[in-house]
């Protein structure tokens, strides 16, 4: 190997000036990192071929680039100047990288006689490419990676970010690294993506993702530490880090489609921004596409509904060679029930797609599913957007709306083949929608669709949605209500008339075609009743098929029968109050012995009922409205989800509405309901309570107020559910002080004025009586403390720092809760500093609303005078007298013995006053600080000192005692401990 060429002698001794100078100008601009890196390998070829006695070229290069790169290992996160030497960094392994790969491609173009070797065998060419790929940028980039990893232990997170941050941009730039290196390199990443920073996490989880090799991204153990990650990491930002740099594979995708329902916004908005549009569609399954598109323009933040939107248009109708057609049927448009909404959202984006889309007469007649639910959507954006133009264009006329109904449904009744009749049904469906978007304005028209109607309703085997659409449009074609239902009754009568008959066949045979002939009739009935709202008269037509079906359902012994009954009578008795408090037994019967969906329907026609009535109109029926509502909690226990979400939105409409007489009492239970862990899986009913609350305690002061009076209470109660929650990581439910907080929020008058000057635009002020009902809260929380467990104890108190005061807290009631928070401190109630300590904050923020500079400044003697105080010293009084007692360690506040002698002689009338006398004498003025510090849970390493001390105290005693024995008389002969 030839000697090394020293031309540089002077570049070694200038690094200590070049490289400072080089990190320098990168911190000042932006720009020019580039220029930079070149510079810097320029400067590291230099020093390859300059050497000296102690100190070769590269090492000298390599430890002052080091040298530079610790100055900013240690700085905090966004620090421009550090981020600016970060990239300057990575840009420079990557350069050194391109340099060396196009030299070395340059190399393998030459000809074979160009290349100055002895080797005229050939057996050594893979030695030499290994030769080649062995550059010092290449030992420079190893060297980095390792120091580097030593910081990945470091003590201080910056340094542990830094290291991990340059890693990560770095990693990529590396080439063929030392295996040893690679496996070294995932394992100290995978410490830490469980590191308790999670900026840390994220450079880490970014590194670890570029590590993945083509046979590891399919279940490898990176691949699956990086899934894990995703999954179930507590940061937004660690998620949405894997989920931009996780490979992509068949493996992956199924959890990278999970993140479309992930907590945080900014996630499900990248999902579908830049995640899945560089992925083809086609390479999903149709299940995944459905689950991914009804998350996307279901999803309530408008932001990422638009970006789902936008991945359709600009992504998936590429990949569809700009045919909607196409798109569409790449999707169940027959049975997915997001379907609809998902191409609504798509036009609304771009209204260019349905205006330029063409209907032809000979596409009528040749309709598919796809083209109908495209025809279909199409005239129904146009009828949202009233565009008369377009859907006079579009929408056929009657007549030939008529003809199309009649020609499929007989292609429908000839069709033998079962897979293809769904098809033909829904195309079915599809144009008795678009029937009813037409106004009819031709009466042979009106005459020829109203005859259809009447004739396909009649066809057994008629879809339910059908029935639906056939009665809407029946609805349209008449002329008021009257008419209306005056045409269905006929059609229920033909219905009941025209069943076909059954012959030869087994009895069992005739009940079903009767059960069916009832079902449908029954059907057909619930459309005609949700579509009237006139009064039920005992001479109507309607109330003909009241007694001649409804009511025999409900007493039918078939259960199916029995279910569809209690929903017809339910809607029947929405229309008749008289018919609804009569008939409310039977639907308690219901929701009592009935079971399954039965049981369902009977709860919510109570619900319905009560909500159109209230309870207190229903009482009669049952006795007290307390019984009602009894039913009700009991229907919050059940162990059927379903019927506890339905009993849970069924209440907080009750209450929002003002249906309940005594609201606090229930509005508690649903607090507790939604706070129990027991609750965390039922996903609806928790939705409905997180949007209710605080709906119902900001719609007006009143019903905060009724917050107000329930929270102690519901916090209290919260105790006992909830106190494993702060050492359970698994339940992911709120923890006791998370309920509480959360509680108090809803309760601030300061949230409710905020909300109302932004509805009305003018700001109220708030009022001492509004405010003195929030800082109630406080004052029921103190008297709480000296019952509840010490658990709750704690969650108590820091309410009371969670409270908002002001100017218009009343003063009485800032003296009344100093006067108890002094009563708790007193007698030693928290033994934990964080309780001490928050009491001690609470009591200062007390003062200083009271204007009292000091709590030695109290006159707590003026405020016996006062009436408001009285019950406040009668509360304390009634406490047991041994634990105010025992609490005064220090015998300040004590009572003595002729005052309690004068107290037990005095007069009866004088006995209130002696007691508030006596309360009072037990209350000092000293702040809960200093009283802390005497309740027995001091600070070992103060004890330690203070019993050292006086160890040598009594050791200087003695020696003073033996010096001289006359000064035992003389009190200024020895030193005293306290001087």
């Amino acid at each position: 190997m030839p000697a090394r060429k020293n031309t540089s002698p002077d570049v070694i001794a200038s690094l200590r000036s070049v490289v400072p100078g080089v990190f320098d100008a990168a911190q000042r601009s932006g720009t020019g990192h580039r220029k930079h890196a070149v510079a810097l390998y320029k400067l590291q070829l230099q020093c390859h071929d300059a050497d000296t006695e102690s100190l070769t070229g590269e090492d000298a290069f390599n430890k002052e680039f080091i040298r530079n790169l610790n100055k900013i290992l240690g700085i905090k996160k966004r620090e421009p100047s550090a981020e600016k030497v970060v990239k300057l960094v990575a840009t420079f392994v990557q350069v050194s990288y391109e340099k060396d790969m196009h030299a070395h491609a340059k190399r393998k173009a030459k000809p074979d006689g160009d290349n100055d070797t002895d080797d005229v065998f050939g057996d050594r060419d893979g030695e030499n490419e290994d030769a080649d790929m062995d550059t010092a940028s290449s030992r420079f980039a190893e060297l980095l990676i390792k120091y580097l990893l030593q910081g990945f232990q470091a003590k201080e997170k910056q340094t542990r970010m830094r290291c991990c941050q340059i890693v990560a941009m770095s990693v990529t730039s590396l080439g063929e690294i030392d295996e040893e290196l690679y496996f070294d390199l995932v394992k100290r990443l995978t410490e830490r993506i469980r590191d308790k920073e999670a900026a840390i996490r994220v450079h880490a989880a970014i590194a670890l993702s570029k590590l993945q090799s083509g046979e590891d991204s399919d279940g490898g153990e990176v691949t699956e530490a990086l899934l894990g990650l995703m999954q179930s990491d507590p940061s937004a930002e660690v998620r949405r880090a894997v989920l931009l740099n996780i490979a992509k594979t068949p493996g992956t995708l199924p959890y990278v489609l999970e993140r479309a329902r992930d907590v945080d916004a900014t996630n499900r908005k990248c999902l579908f921004l830049k995640v899945m549009p560089p992925i083809d569609y086609h390479l999903l399954s149709i299940e995944d596409r459905e689950r991914l598109l009804a998350a996307g323009v279901n999803d309530r933040d408008p932001n990422v509904k638009r970006a789902c939107v936008r991945m359709i248009g600009e992504s998936w109708l590429t990949f569809a060679n700009q045919n909607l057609l196409e798109l569409t049927s790449s999707l169940d448009v027959v049975d997915s029930p997001a379907a609809s909404k998902v191409m609504q959202a798509l036009f609304a984006a771009y209204p260019e797609i349905p205006e330029n889309l063409q209907f032809d007469q000979e596409l009528w007649g040749a309709l598919t599913p796809e083209m109908a639910f495209i025809i279909r959507s199409t005239l129904e954006f146009f009828c949202e957007r009233k565009d008369a133009d377009n859907m006079d264009k579009h929408l056929p006329e009657a007549m030939q709306l008529a003809r199309l109904l009649e020609l499929f449904g007989a292609r429908l009744e000839t069709e033998q083949d079962d897979e293809l009749r769904p098809d033909f049904e829904f195309v079915i469906h599809q144009l008795l929608l678009i029937a009813k978007m037409s106004d009819f304005p031709d009466e042979l028209g009106r005459r020829e669709m109203l005859t259809l109607m009447r004739k396909m309703i009649l066809v057994p085997e008629i879809p339910e949605n059908n029935i639906e659409a056939i009665a809407d449009i029946i609805r349209k074609l008449s002329v008021n209500e009257q008419d209306f239902i005056r045409i269905m009754v006929e059609v229920v009568s033909d219905v009941r008339e025209l069943a076909p008959a059954v012959t030869n066949t087994s009895p069992e045979d005739v009940r079903l075609e009767a059960l069916l002939v009832s079902i449908k009739s029954l059907i057909i009935i619930k459309y005609i009743l949700q579509r009237s709202f006139d009064t039920l008269s005992e001479g109507s037509s309607m109330y003909g098929l009241l007694t001649e079906c409804v009511v025999p359902a409900v007493q039918s012994s078939e259960t199916v029968l029995q279910e569809y009954g209690i929903e017809c009578l339910a809607l029947c008795c929405l229309l008749d109050k008289g018919l609804a408090v009569d008939n409310v037994m039977l639907f308690v019967q219901a929701v009592k012995q009935g079971g399954g969906e039965l049981h369902a329907k009977g709860l919510a026609a109570l619900l319905d009922i009560a909500f159109m009535y209230g309870i207190a109109d229903l009482a009669a029926s049952l006795g007290e409205p307390k019984d009602f509502v009894e039913l009700l909690y009991a229907e919050l226990e059940s162990s059927d989800a379903r019927v506890q979400g339905m009993a849970g939105e069924g209440i907080a409409r009750l209450l929002y509405a003002h249906r309940i007489p005594e609201p606090a009492d229930v509005l508690e239970e649903l607090l507790v309901l939604y706070f129990h862990p027991s609750t965390s899986g039922n996903d609806a009913l928790r939705q409905c309570l997180t949007y209710f609350f605080p709906a119902y305690s900001y719609m007006s002061s009143e019903n905060q107020a009724v917050m107000q009076q329930v929270a102690v209470s519901s916090v209290c109660r919260l105790a006992g559910v909830l106190k494993q929650q702060n050492t359970d990581a698994q339940t992911g439910g709120a923890t006791h002080g998370q309920a509480a907080q959360q509680i108090v929020t809803w309760s601030d008058p300061r949230i409710f004025d905020a909300i109302a000057a932004m509805n009305t635009g003018s700001s109220s002020l708030r009022s001492s009586a509004r405010m003195g009902s929030y800082t109630q809260i406080a004052i029921d929380a103190l008297k709480r403390i000296f019952s509840e467990s010490p658990a709750t104890r704690k969650v108590l108190i820091q309410m009371g720092n969670k409270l908002s005061l002001d100017e218009n807290t009343p003063h009485i009631q800032l003296q009344q809760m100093l006067v108890l928070a002094r009563s708790v401190a007193q007698q030693g109630v928290f033994s934990d500093m964080i309780s001490r300590n928050a009491l001690a904050r609470f009591e200062a923020t007390l003062l200083k609303h009271l204007e009292v500079e000091s709590v030695e400044d109290v006159n707590l003697e003026s405020w016996l005078e006062e009436p408001e105080m009285a019950p406040v010293f009668e509360f304390i009084s009634s406490l047991d007298g041994d634990a105010v007692d025992a609490s005064s360690d220090d015998g300040i506040g004590s009572v003595s013995e002729d005052e309690g002698a004068s107290a037990s002689d005095s007069e009866h009338d004088a006995a209130g006053k002696h007691s508030q006398v006596s309360v009072l004498s037990n209350l000092n003025v000293r702040s809960a600080i200093p009283i802390a510090a005497n309740a027995g849970t001091r600070n070992p390493l103060k004890r330690g000192r203070e019993k050292h001390i006086e160890e040598l105290t009594r050791e200087i005693d003695e020696l003073l005692e033996s010096d001289d024995d006359d000064g035992d008389d003389d009190p200024n002969s020895y030193m005293s401990a306290e001087d």
